[in-house]
C-alpha cells in the first residue's frame, strides 16, 4: 500500500480531519517504504533580517506550505511502528490513526496503541482487587494544549478538573481505607472491587493520552493478585514506567551542515527498535 502511495496524486493522500490537514508521502529513494506524514501549518512564521533585525512575514510561493512532518517508521513484525515526530506540533498518534483511517486503505478501522510490557497487562488481568490509584497531570504548552480524551468516569473527571486549571499540577489519589472499626469487610471488598474496575476502565484512557500528550506524568496503582499455587500478593502496576519507550538523541545538523535527512531518522528508529526487539516480541505475540 506503502510503495503505491508514491505514484498517488497529493488530493488523493490528504486527509481533512479534526480541523487538520494530514498529507502523506513516501520518498521514492528509501529501499523499503516508511509513512512521512505531514500537518500543514496554520500559522503565519516571521523572518529576521540580520543586518537591521527588522521582522517581516516569511514569504512563500503560491504553490508552496509550511508542515510539520512525522516518521514512520514500520518494523518487520507485528504490526508495529515507530515514530519520531520533527517538531512538537508534528502530526502524533491520534494524527496518524486518523489518516489512515481517512484514507481508507483497508475494509476494517485502524487503532494505534502504546506497545505495553507483557507483564504490565498480565498483572491487571489477574488482579482481583486495586488498593490505591495515583494519576498525575501537569500543565502543558500554552501553544500545544490536549484534551484527555475518555471513556471512562474518572478519566472524563480528570480531563475536566485538566481543561478548568490548565496551568495546575493536578493529581488524584484514589485509596480504599485500612479497616478501621466502621469499616466492615464486606465494604473494603467493595471498594476493592468498584476501584479494579475503575483502574481496568482508566487504563485505556491512559494509553491513549501518552501517545497523544505529555501531560501525565505519574499513573500508579496497587493490585491485589490471587495466585493459585502460593501467598496472594501485592503488585505495584505503573502505567508510564511499563510502557515500552525508548528515547535516542538525533541532531538537528549533520557534521557536514546539513539538515539531518529523513535515512538518520528512520536509522535511528530502526537501531532502537532493534535494541528493544525482545521485549517489542513478547509483548505484541511475535516471539523470536
Amino acid at each position: 500500500m506503502l510503495r503505491q502511495l508514491r505514484e498517488t496524486p497529493l488530493a488523493n493522500r490528504t486527509v481533512e480531519s479534526a480541523g487538520e490537514t494530514l498529507i502523506g508521502a513516501v520518498d521514492p529513494n528509501q529501499p523499503a517504504p516508511h509513512l512521512l506524514l505531514a500537518k500543514v501549518r496554520r500559522d503565519v512564521p516571521q523572518q529576521i533580517n540580520f543586518d537591521d533585525g527588522s521582522f517581516s512575514r516569511l514569504q512563500l510561493a503560491v504553490n508552496q506550505g509550511l508542515v510539520d512532518v512525522t516518521t514512520v517508521y514500520f518494523l518487520p513484525f507485528g504490526n508495529v511502528v515507530a515514530t519520531m515526530g520533527g517538531g512538537i506540533s508534528a502530526p502524533r498518534v491520534r494524527a496518524i490513526q486518523r489518516w489512515f483511517n481517512g484514507m481508507h486503505l483497508m475494509s476494517e478501522q485502524i487503532e494505534l496503541r502504546p506497545v505495553v510490557d507483557a507483564r504490565s497487562r498480565d498483572k491487571l488481568a489477574r488482579a482481583t482487587a486495586v488498593e490505591r490509584l495515583v494519576i498525575r497531570v501537569q500543565p502543558e504548552p500554552h501553544d500545544s494544549p490536549t484534551a484527555l480524551r475518555s471513556s471512562s468516569d474518572i478519566g472524563e473527571a480528570l480531563d475536566r478538573m485538566h481543561q478548568t486549571y490548565p496551568d495546575m499540577t493536578i493529581t488524584l489519589t484514589l485509596e480504599v481505607p485500612k479497616k478501621r472499626r466502621w469499616y466492615s469487610p464486606r465494604r473494603r471488598s467493595q471498594g476493592q472491587r468498584q476501584l479494579l474496575d475503575s483502574t481496568t476502565a482508566l487504563s485505556r484512557d491512559i494509553s491513549d493520552w501518552l501517545d497523544n500528550t505529555d501531560a501525565v506524568d505519574t499513573a500508579r496503582a496497587v493490585a491485589h493478585i490471587d495466585e493459585w499455587d502460593q501467598q496472594a500478593t501485592d503488585e505495584k502496576i505503573d502505567f508510564v514506567a511499563e510502557r515500552i519507550t525508548a528515547k535516542c538523541r538525533v541532531p538537528l545538523e549533520s557534521t557536514d551542515g546539513h539538515s539531518v535527512d529523513l535515512h538518520v531518522a528512520l536509522s535511528e528508529l530502526a537501531r532502537v527498535a532493534q535494541e528493544h526487539e525482545r521485549i517489542l516480541r513478547a509483548a505484541v505475540g511475535a516471539d523470536l
